[in-house]
């Protein structure tokens, strides 16, 4: 909106170049007739214009409802800008001082329709950026090539807390975990403790700092919506962020319910049928979608496959992180430990591999783990393998240890009889290749032991061709290699 058909044709045909739709007016009256028949992005308006009825244009724009939001850069000379700073509150969002270049035009254009984008989006809740900025930011992260970590975090059995203690105290926990997310991710490695001092993960963090990768991606947070929210950084501080929120999350959450439920360690809600129905206390699942071994198109495309990864913790209990892995399978069970925190007592700052947490279980010595780890390289078959092997553990205790650890049930194959109802679930080469053994049908839910419960993509398969809910639980190497031998290789096999 200019007076002058020179500047107003300048400044059209700039825009216009650069992929923008141009409508020009030259009066105040033009500008507030084609303000109510059409929906702008940005406004462009030059001081000079006349009044309204008395008022400024600005002033007029900002009393309507179809443009209060829109934003409003004003164009002046240079000799305007000293009484634009000291007169009255304007309303406008930015300024451009004629005259001024075609690169100077297009970037504050962009950048006011960016800013007015998110800020229409943000969460009003918890301030974060909402759909569009984080859309924005994950396309951003695919298009730049570098790598990347998309983190979808979901509040478990929310709902049943917001039913029984009320929108503001839900408000107030949704609040809280924003801030847990926030300064965690911020710092590129665990948040400092509430109580002052750096916990024990980030003093060791300062101490390796500088063989740490450069923090050029900065991370960013995002509130998708009601208890979901979205994290993008290094993959290298993926870890270190999921831990901290686990940990801070489990500490303060908590105490937004009544020390009852705390003690109890639940819920009773009645359900839609009236009835009291319990439900744990809120805990945090955490999904992790990466680049560094599968390239992704999409948002959305990351979006599906964290869905499926939430999916899965989704049957575990407490807080949980897991990493999608379908193109790099686990090969370990060391490897594993890595990947999922464990249950809820464990320090989640000290996850050891099998081999330690055996010896500080008691079951093993010093020289015993030594002698097994020599094994373990030399042969390179599982640590766990090895130990049972040597007859130091039994395979039951490896299979115990490893539920504490990974919080996925063991399923102990030795001895189970083979349920021949089942058969008709998996072919034998389906059995041997994903190494998966159905267990039995309860509730509707088909559990089945896995010596890789992590692997997604089987459990995907197994829920598609089957139509059951599967509930994956843990099954050792050596368990498995002999209950295939018994029921599989010999000539009454299913």
């Amino acid at each position: 909106m200019d007076k002058d058909p020179g500047s107003l044709a300048l400044i059209e045909s700039r825009l216009r170049v650069r992929g923008f739709s141009v409508v020009a007016a030259t009066t105040s009256e033009q500008a507030l007739q084609l303000l109510e028949s059409q929906n702008f992005d940005l406004i462009l308006i030059a001081t000079d214009l006349e009044l309204v009825n008395g008022e400024e244009l600005t002033a007029r724009i900002r009393k309507a409802s179809f443009s209060c939001f829109v934003p409003l850069i004003m164009m002046l000379g240079e000799g305007q800008l000293a009484e634009l700073l000291h007169g009255a509150e304007q309303g406008f969002d930015d300024f451009l001082i004629k005259p001024f270049d075609a690169l100077t035009l297009q970037l504050r254009v962009l950048l006011n329709i960016r800013r007015a984008e998110e800020r229409m989006q943000a969460n009003p809740l918890t301030k974060l950026p909402g759909n569009i900025a984080i859309e924005r930011a994950v396309k951003e992260r695919i298009i730049s090539g570098g790598k990347y970590s998309v983190c979808y975090l979901d509040i478990n059995n929310f709902k049943s807390f917001n039913d029984l203690y009320g929108y503001d105290k839900g408000d107030d926990a949704l609040r809280q975990t924003a801030r847990i997310i926030a300064l965690a991710a911020r710092q590129g490695r665990p948040a400092q403790a509430a109580g002052g001092g750096l916990s024990e993960v980030a003093q060791t963090a300062r101490k390796h700092d500088a063989g740490r990768p450069d923090r050029s991606c900065q991370p960013f947070i995002g509130h998708v919506g009601g208890d979901d929210f979205i994290v993008i950084l290094n993959p290298e501080y993926e870890n270190d962020f999921a831990r901290e929120c686990i940990r801070e999350f489990d500490r303060i959450i908590p105490t937004y319910y009544a020390p009852e439920d705390i003690r109890r360690g639940y819920v009773q809600v009645k359900n839609r049928k009236g009835r009291n129905e319990k439900f744990p206390l809120m805990a945090i699942s955490i999904a992790a979608v990466t680049n560094l071994n599968k390239k992704y198109s999409s948002p959305a495309e990351i979006a599906q496959v964290a869905a499926e990864v939430k999916k899965f913790l989704k049957t575990q209990s407490g807080s949980n992180y897991l990493r999608d892995r379908r193109e790099k399978q686990i090969e370990s069970f060391d490897e594993a430990l890595e990947v999922l925190p464990g249950a809820r007592e464990l320090d989640r700052d000290k996850v050891e591999p099998l081999g330690q947490f055996l010896l500080a279980a008691g079951l093993i010595n010093e020289y015993q783990l030594g002698e097994a780890l020599k094994q373990h390289l030399a042969t390179g078959k599982r640590l766990g393998q090895v130990l049972i092997a040597m007859d130091l553990v039994r395979s039951y205790d490896v299979g115990r240890m490893l539920e504490k650890k990974l919080g996925v049930p063991y399923i102990a194959l030795a001895g189970r009889e083979y349920p021949r109802e089942l058969s008709r679930l998996f072919t034998v080469d389906y059995v041997k290749t994903h190494r998966v053994v159905p267990v039995e049908i309860r509730s509707g839910k088909l559990h089945i032991a896995m010596c890789d419960p992590f692997d997604l993509k089987a459990i995907d398969d197994i829920e598609r061709t089957t139509g059951y809910r599967v509930v994956p639980g843990l099954a050792l190497e050596e368990e498995f290699e002999d209950f295939f031998d018994k029921y599989y290789n010999r000539s009454e096999a299913v």
